[in-house]
């Protein structure tokens, strides 16, 4: 029996009768103005692959605009995640749109599969909340194939995707400067893959903090392999019961937040912490966060779905990328000193 990964898609298609995903989308749409010899190619293709449109799709595309947006989320347990794709959902509903959703758990080729299926059905738009490293380069072949793409992560920046972005490494640098300012000189640094935009320039923000610092210690306590809570606790309690503890954690997202919270609460040791990306229990437990106007991010990445695939409002210029400002919320974890 086939895997369901090895079902046949747009891509493969497209691949198959040497042609472009958005000629092999237009053929398998029945737009006219595509020549016979090439229309005949993608079909031979999508017939030797037992390729199939969706019924749903089609009947969408005959009455005008397809009502739905494809929406990309890594883990749909990620505090960050979850808030941002609860306001996305909100503003589409204002506009008559709404949100198909994967979670690729961290899967590149589920993340392909994806937008093959939202290409083929031919979605009005697709917003990427969170993408997996390896998948960024999915997008440009999306984009080409004249669908609106909105993302929230930096590594599917390039062309034909809105960026709407917080100010990453400015994030990193008010975390690690909150905590110096406080006398802490020994840090333990949590990210998770480190090949990804996000966590580097959070990294070279909190380096950029340190700079002429020769009294701070923070390599010796520096993980960017802790992508889920689980693991984030575990480094935590490593950590704390060894004899040289760091006086204060920064972590890099706030999964891992709630992961190196639970570690303290469990060995009761009390390290002073700022998190980034603010969670639900993060004011009830005196958390210090790093955090944006997620609710701005959330309607601007409506507005831009709206615009005509490849252009701005109107049919004008693309808006390009948005840099979201970002701030400290004190609350008093991060503002424990070293004797605490």
């Amino acid at each position: 029996m086939a895997k369901q990964n090895d079902r046949p898609t747009l891509a493969t298609v497209a691949s198959r009768a040497g042609v472009s995903i958005k000629t092999a989308s237009r053929v398998l749409n029945g737009e006219k103005h595509v020549a016979a010899r090439t229309a005949e190619k993608v079909e031979d293709a999508a017939a030797e692959l037992g390729f199939r449109l969706n019924s749903t799709a089609r009947r969408l595309r005959a009455g005008g605009r397809s009502p739905y947006i494809g929406v990309v989320m890594s883990d749909g347990d990620d505090p960050f995640q979850a808030r941002l794709f609860t306001l996305l959902e909100a503003e589409l509903s204002g506009i008559g749109l709404r949100p198909v959703v994967t979670v690729t758990a961290d899967d590149p080729d589920r993340e392909r599969g994806f937008l093959d299926e939202c290409l083929a059905n031919d979605m009005t738009g697709i917003c990427v909340i969170r993408s997996h490293p390896d998948a960024a380069r999915f997008y440009a072949d999306a984009a080409s194939a004249d669908v609106q793409i909105v993302s929230f992560d930096p590594s599917t920046a390039g062309p034909g995707v809105d960026l709407i972005a917080g100010d990453e490494e400015l994030a990193g640098r008010l975390a690690a400067t909150q905590l110096l300012n406080h006398g802490h000189i020994s840090l333990g640094v949590i990210g998770d893959h480190s090949t990804s935009p996000i966590t580097t320039a959070r990294l070279a923000g909190i380096q950029s903090a340190f700079a002429g610092r020769s009294d701070v210690g923070w390599r010796a306590y520096m993980r960017e392999d802790a992508h889920d809570l689980a693991s984030a606790k575990n480094v935590v309690a490593a950590w704390l019961g060894s004899r040289s503890a760091p006086s204060a954690l920064i972590t890099l997202s706030a999964t891992l937040t709630q992961g190196a919270i639970d570690a303290c609460r469990r060995l009761d040791e009390w390290p002073a912490l700022v998190g980034i990306d603010d969670f639900p229990a993060a004011e009830l437990l005196d958390v210090t966060v790093i955090d944006r106007d997620v609710q701005s991010m959330a309607a601007e990445a409506v507005r831009r779905l709206q615009d005509p695939p490849g252009s701005g409002a109107g049919g004008g210029p693309r808006r390009g990328s948005a840099r979201v400002p970002v701030h400290v919320i004190a609350r008093g974890s991060g503002e424990e000193s070293p004797d605490k």
